[in-house]
């Protein structure tokens, strides 16, 4: 059985939601994961590159913030019940500049996102 060219009539079939044809939205639904994921590689680059500039010119302020999130640590463990809180922050206290770089991500996508949220709102 000879196999010829792909039909790609099927890839071409109307989506019932948008009434497009099924290609653009899944074109379309690829933009929006490419600019997800710029936003990510973005934010993590940025967090990076301020860490090291505070490496450089500012350590107190990186000085600041690993106290800040080693608190933070102790203070959620200490709620949990006896042997899992210490154990939880034994845990993360070994990954510690892992888990600080990981909150000043989270933290500065957080700030960058209600910018954006603003921004949209304040021009439409």
């Amino acid at each position: 059985m000879a196999r010829g060219p792909r039909n790609i009539l099927p890839l071409l079939r109307l989506d019932a939601r948008m009434q497009q044809p099924v290609v653009l939205s899944r074109w379309h639904n690829a933009k929006i994961r490419l600019r997800s994921h710029v936003f990510r590689i973005w934010t993590a680059l940025a967090v990076l590159i301020g860490f090291v500039y505070g490496w450089i010119y500012a350590p107190e302020s990186l000085t600041w913030w690993k106290r800040a999130t080693e608190n933070a640590v102790q203070f959620l463990c200490s709620q949990l019940p006896y042997p899992w809180g210490d154990r939880i922050e034994s845990t993360v206290g070994n990954f510690g500049v892992w888990v600080q770089i990981t909150l000043a991500i989270i933290v500065f996508r957080l700030a960058m996102w209600l910018v954006i949220v603003v921004v949209r709102m304040v021009v439409r």
